[in-house]
């Protein structure tokens, strides 16, 4: 087994073409993917067969994809003020299906978990729509389309006023999340509030913020509390293929506008899964 976990960033929107939108790029991918003849399958199933919870048929090749940070171009067509109006990444996948009703097609989009995390950076990362929200987590599970994963409380993010600092933590980082109560306030009290809020398969994932996994995590804290907080995986950001050898607690992926920036750089990734 070798698959490619393909990172999209929904907010990356600096224009209308391929190389500086990541909406526009996976509605490209995904006609790339289609026409490789490889299957899209959830990641929660993809863990599943990792944890030697499922098979893989021998005969398809697979491709995962995820979505980071659950803004609400996820889910809502939006009118973005330079590049004008933009499909979101659910209903990519859902025109994408009008045209294959046979094909796979699955995301799971890593969300900030806390509300008034999310309320201060639309202000401080977006431009202050309110555009960062939570109604959507549960309707969009119910498409069967997207699963809601765990990108921690509040993203460790630099760009949060200093009433969210945690005893002079550096911010801007996720490699400062090295104690046992720093690790609980970012990953378990997010997933209890995401199983809570929006219960479906996702949320037994974790992807790390800035793709920054740690010794401490990955080594101690996952092993020891993960089976009890109800995560199954951890996904980083080294650009590599997923395989039975791959560390659980720091899965590879591939991340659109590093790893590939053009729909023949992404053909090379996907040609090499095979």
């Amino acid at each position: 087994m070798k698959v490619p976990i393909l990172v999209y960033h929904s907010m990356r929107i600096h224009g209308r073409e391929y190389q500086d939108n990541d909406l526009c790029a996976l509605a490209t991918d995904l006609e790339l993917i289609q026409s490789e003849g490889m299957t899209v399958t959830p990641l929660s199933r993809l863990v599943g067969v990792l944890r030697g919870g499922g098979n893989s048929s021998a005969e398809k090749r697979y491709v995962a994809l995820s979505c980071d940070d659950g803004g609400d171009f996820d889910f809502h067509d939006l009118p973005h003020p330079v590049a004008g109006g933009q499909r979101s990444v659910l209903n990519i996948l859902r025109d994408f299906k009008d045209r294959h009703a046979a094909a796979s097609a699955h995301i799971t989009s890593f969300v900030i978990v806390s509300p008034e995390a999310r309320g201060e950076l639309d202000k401080t990362c977006m431009i202050g729509k309110g555009w960062w929200n939570d109604d959507w987590w549960q309707p969009a599970i119910s498409t069967g389309l997207m699963d809601i994963g765990n990108h921690s409380w509040d993203h460790n993010h630099d760009a949060l006023p200093a009433a969210f600092h945690v005893n002079g933590v550096q911010r801007g980082t996720f490699s400062t999340i090295s104690t046992r109560l720093l690790a609980d306030s970012q990953i378990r009290v997010a997933a209890g509030y995401l199983k809570d809020r929006a219960p479906n398969p996702g949320d037994r994932l974790f992807a790390y913020p800035y793709g920054e996994a740690n010794r401490y995590l990955v080594d101690e804290y996952f092993p020891a509390y993960a089976s009890e907080i109800g995560i199954d995986a951890a996904f980083g950001d080294t650009p590599d293929y997923v395989s039975k050898e791959s560390p659980i607690w720091d899965l590879p992926r591939f991340i659109c506008a590093r790893d590939w920036k053009s729909p023949a750089q992404l053909l090379a990734i996907l040609r090499e899964a095979g």
